[in-house]
């Protein structure tokens, strides 16, 4: 799944779908929608609907499922022509209701992932999970016993979304082992479905990680909402794990798509995650083994490889022959963290942090820094957003310079609260926009005491209202006009 969010300011529905994935923006293009002519924007609408069509469905039987394809319906997307299963995944028919058919002798290995388990832009057949079943079955693997994948990847999920689902399907999926397969955007919020079953991060008012606004996360960044969210992701891993045990059902950890291998050993280390994991190779997921534009997710080819990595899981797991040698897929499985995975990694977080800024200045090219709904060359904002910051040694505090919306003179005066979270509990600082009052508005707020030097802040501004427009689909509340540190040894206002 890629990510990242397009402007706000931005007319037709275009903008709710942009807004929704920034799948378009992900691919190295930037869409400032009120600038496009009716037929470009017409152009990107089809582009947008490609990606993310009408084939969703709410899971309104278990909000935490987030959603499913439309169940049985025959579905055109994503380079595929394929019918949903019964409970709506590009799988193959569940096994008979409670209890299973007699002599049923198969062994089921449910996969969970996202769009790149799925295999967007491949069919369903060439997508690793159907390949881990179909190179069991050649290798007779499970002792002449059928070998069958059930995918639940879809496009947009994360990890709560995943484990969510095999929970509540678990009796009419019987598993008879589990691949949970992360990518490296599992900490970021999942959608909402659109009236016409597309997807969409507007109007999220609480996201599974308990925040009151969508969260993307484009790179790694030593923060304490990034930090917060993967370790909640592999707790709920670890739970997992625990329960598919008491069940005797194995579980096998498949970190895919691009990753730092670093990050991947602290995040099992910290855990305490115990079942063996594999790390996809970063080369594998490098453009060579990507389909073309709008998809650029795995090929047929990588797949394939992908398949072997994970069947070589499962044989250490289940007692099954090894895999033919495959040159590129010679990968470790490994069952513990290497010595040294937080050290490693904690150096790793601070290389990539070094990248931001320490201030936020509308209209620099550091799309990276805004994480929450938020046109990060403009500064405007939505109801809530966050902007992250690298610590300054020696700052105090944060000064936030704040600007009413022009023309959107009724959600004035507009209340405002500021806040940095942190381990303690964080602080806030609350002003309010008004129609007379000082434009921009600066609110100071006191960094929390113990966060590091070097390390992100996640600067969050909500606002007690927002306003939209006929031809504005996004709402938005404010412009955030610039994010500045403050030394006690400074006065406000002054160059550090």
């Amino acid at each position: 799944m890629t990510r990242a969010f397009a402007v706000l300011a931005s007319a037709s529905f275009a903008a709710a779908l942009v807004c929704a994935w920034g799948w378009y923006r992900a691919a190295g293009e930037r869409a400032d929608l009120s600038s496009l002519s009716p037929e470009e924007r017409q152009e990107l609408t089809q582009e947008m609907l490609a990606v993310s069509p009408g084939a969703f469905v709410q899971a309104l039987f278990e909000p935490a499922v987030g959603y499913t394809l439309r169940p049985k319906g025959k579905i055109t997307a994503w380079g595929d022509t394929f019918e949903a299963n019964e409970i709506g995944y590009r799988t193959g028919p569940l096994p008979g209701r409670r209890g299973g058919r007699k002599g049923d002798r198969r062994v089921r290995i449910v996969f969970l992932g996202d769009s790149w388990t799925f295999g967007m832009g491949i069919r369903q057949e060439e997508s690793f999970p159907a390949r881990v079943a179909e190179l069991a079955n050649r290798l007779g693997a499970a002792g002449g016993r059928p070998v069958e994948a059930l995918n639940l990847g879809l496009p947009g999920y994360n990890t709560l979304n995943e484990i969510a689902a095999l929970d509540f399907f678990y009796d009419r999926l019987r598993p008879s082992a589990v691949v949970i397969c992360p990518t490296g955007n599992d900490a970021d919020s999942t959608a909402n479905v659109l009236p016409n079953g597309s997807l969409t991060r507007m109007g999220i008012e609480r996201d599974g990680f308990g925040s009151d606004h969508p969260l993307v996360f484009p790179r790694l960044v030593d923060s304490f909402e990034f930090r917060s969210r993967w370790r909640r992701d592999f707790d709920e891993i670890r739970s997992l794990e625990q329960r598919l045990r008491a069940r005797g059902v194995p579980l096998l950890i498949y970190f895919a798509a691009t990753w730092e291998e670093r990050f991947a050993h602290e995040l099992i280390r910290q855990s305490g995650i115990t079942s063996p994991y594999v790390v996809t190779p970063r080369q594998l997921a490098s453009p060579r083994w990507r389909n073309p534009p709008p998809w650029l997710h795995g090929t047929p080819e990588a797949n394939r490889l992908y398949s072997h990595m994970v069947y070589r899981g499962l044989a250490e797991r289940l007692g099954w022959p090894p895999p033919p040698e495959e040159k590129d897929a010679e990968v470790p499985v490994h069952r513990h963290p290497p010595a040294g995975a937080e050290a490693e990694a904690r150096d790793l977080l601070a290389q990539e942090t070094a990248k931001f800024p320490e201030s936020y200045v509308p209209g620099r090219e550091v799309a990276f820094q805004c994480t929450g709904p938020m046109d990060c060359k403009t500064g405007l904002a939505g109801k809530a957003t966050t902007v992250l910051v690298r610590r300054r040694p020696g700052a105090t505090s944060i000064k936030v310079a704040l600007r009413r919306l022009p023309n959107a003179s009724s959600i004035l005066p507009l209340p405002v609260r500021v806040s940095i979270p942190s381990p303690g509990g964080g602080t806030e600082a609350r002003a309010v926009l008004r129609a007379g009052g000082p434009d921009p508005l600066t609110v100071s707020v006191p960094i929390p005491p113990g966060a590091p030097a070097g390390a992100a802040l996640d600067v969050t501004i909500r606002a007690a209202r927002a306003v939209s427009a006929p031809a504005v689909v996004a709402p938005r509340s404010l412009f955030i006009a610039g994010i500045e540190q403050i030394d006690p040894v400074l006065k406000a206002g002054d160059e550090p």
